[in-house]
């Protein structure tokens, strides 16, 4: 499958082992993936979240609850390396990430 080939190729450009990570095989195909550390003003943990169409978003988890607090304009699967640098740029901005979407349920 190409969209999880692509996913796996990002999780190691984050130098993750994908193991707290999943794919939900239906139509949207999304990914889903745990990423360590924080982004500023936004406590909780850290999720990477890839969904077909719409492309890469970061959110916050909140017990069930996410919360996409950015999302990767441009292409929906930009080079692996384009993702990593996103993320690690997202986790280390002085300042707050941006609201985009309302929270998902997780699950």
């Amino acid at each position: 499958m190409k969209a999880l080939d692509y996913a796996l190729r990002v999780t190691r450009e984050l130098g993750l082992s994908g193991e707290s990570s999943c794919v939900e095989n239906l139509k949207p195909l999304r990914v889903y993936v745990a990423v360590d550390g924080t982004v500023p003003g936004h406590p909780g943990d850290v999720a990477l979240l890839w969904t077909e169409g719409r492309g890469w978003a970061i959110a916050v988890e909140d017990g069930a609850d996410l919360t996409v607090v950015a999302r990767l304009a441009g292409a929906v699967e930009p080079p692996p390396r384009t993702v990593a640098r996103w993320v690690r740029g997202q986790l280390t901005a002085q300042r707050p990430a941006h609201d985009v979407d309302r929270p998902l349920r997780a699950g």
